[in-house]
């Protein structure tokens, strides 16, 4: 009888044991190449999630588009379950999903991205992370965003708004972003991610709007001449992983992703800062004219219409929310 029993114990734990020792894996996508921070961070989370859960957690990096070609792929991916970990920036989010997403996006409201930080990680940005929960996405925290954006162009510098005027610049399909290069002069044409490189290549387009990070771990520098400091807009990027997935989580697991995410959005913050200094170099070492707008008033000026334009698209009280509190955290 004892050895019938450790028989069937043997049998039992036989078949118990591969389903303790199976591991979750986890696809990470990133739009961006592999020095961006976003993608730098994306590897810290990998790093961090599978050390603290003892291999039960695997992750996959899909840098540079290998599994969604651009942000709004990123979230239908997680609705679809191609995608399970992503950094969205809001705008992208807001343009095609829900338009309150767009309200932080005010140009030139901010001081310094420390102070978008601040604002992002008061209860306004807290409220706004659960906006993606229809979008069948939880949202975390912030991480560093692409950083301020700048103009690129192949045309000429732009020190003053006129300086846009006959340019067709590419931005992203973002509603706020067309606003504010109409308000600039210039033509402003709206394109996703994936297409944008060949544009500027051949030259379809005059330049575009980048942060420095993504001027450089995509090869812009490579093919254009001017890169003018003109910081319209620093959209903040939420940490994301799909719902589904993640409430199908035992518990150990859901607190591993919770932590893994906080530090990963630490990560993302650094890496962009270290990022700008290297890639500002690395710019002007390929010969890039990197220019220093010293007086940005009349670009304020100009895009003070976009800021109506904004209340109208996601509500005038969460506008005015992201507002007060940007006020309140001023230094």
């Amino acid at each position: 009888m004892v050895l019938r029993f450790a028989l069937v114990a043997v049998v039992v734990l036989g078949l118990v044991a591969p389903a303790l020792a199976q591991t979750v894996t986890l696809k990470l996508a990133t739009i961006v190449g592999n020095d961006n921070p976003f993608t730098t961070s994306a590897y810290k989370f990998k790093e961090i999630a599978e050390a603290k859960s003892g291999g039960k957690i695997k992750v996959e990096v899909y840098p540079a588009g290998q599994l969604a070609k651009n942000e709004i792929v990123v979230l239908e991916g997680m609705q679809l379950g191609t995608v399970d970990i992503a950094a969205v920036s809001l705008p992208s989010a807001g343009g095609k999903f829900d338009p309150r997403l767009l309200a932080p996006d005010v140009p030139f409201l901010y001081q310094n991205r420390e102070h978008v930080w601040r604002v992002m990680d008061s209860a306004v940005g807290k409220d706004m992370l659960k906006y993606f929960d229809p979008l069948g996405a939880k949202g975390f925290c912030y991480g560093g965003g692409f950083g301020f954006r700048g103009v690129l162009s192949n045309k000429r510098p732009v020190m003053v708004p006129d300086d846009l005027k006959g340019q067709t610049i590419r931005v992203p399909p973002i509603p706020t972003l067309v606003e504010v290069f109409k308000q600039f002069g210039a033509n402003p044409v709206p394109m996703i991610w994936g297409e944008v490189y060949m544009a500027v290549r051949q030259g379809t387009v005059d330049g575009l709007e980048l942060p420095v990070t993504t001027v450089v771990s995509d090869k812009f520098h490579e093919i254009t001449k001017y890169y003018s400091k003109t910081q319209h807009s620093y959209p903040a990027a939420a940490w994301l992983m799909a719902k589904a997935r993640y409430e199908a989580l035992p518990p150990d697991l859901k607190k591993v992703i919770d932590e893994t995410m906080t530090a990963s959005c630490a990560q993302h913050r650094q890496d962009e800062l270290k990022a700008e200094v290297e890639g500002l170099a690395a710019m002007k070492a390929k010969g890039v004219q990197v220019n220093d707008v010293r007086d940005l008033r009349l670009f304020q000026e100009r895009a003070q219409p976009v800021w109506k334009f904004l209340e109208q698209k996601a509500g005038k009280e969460l506008v005015d929310r992201v507002i007060a509190e940007a006020k309140a955290t001023a230094k």
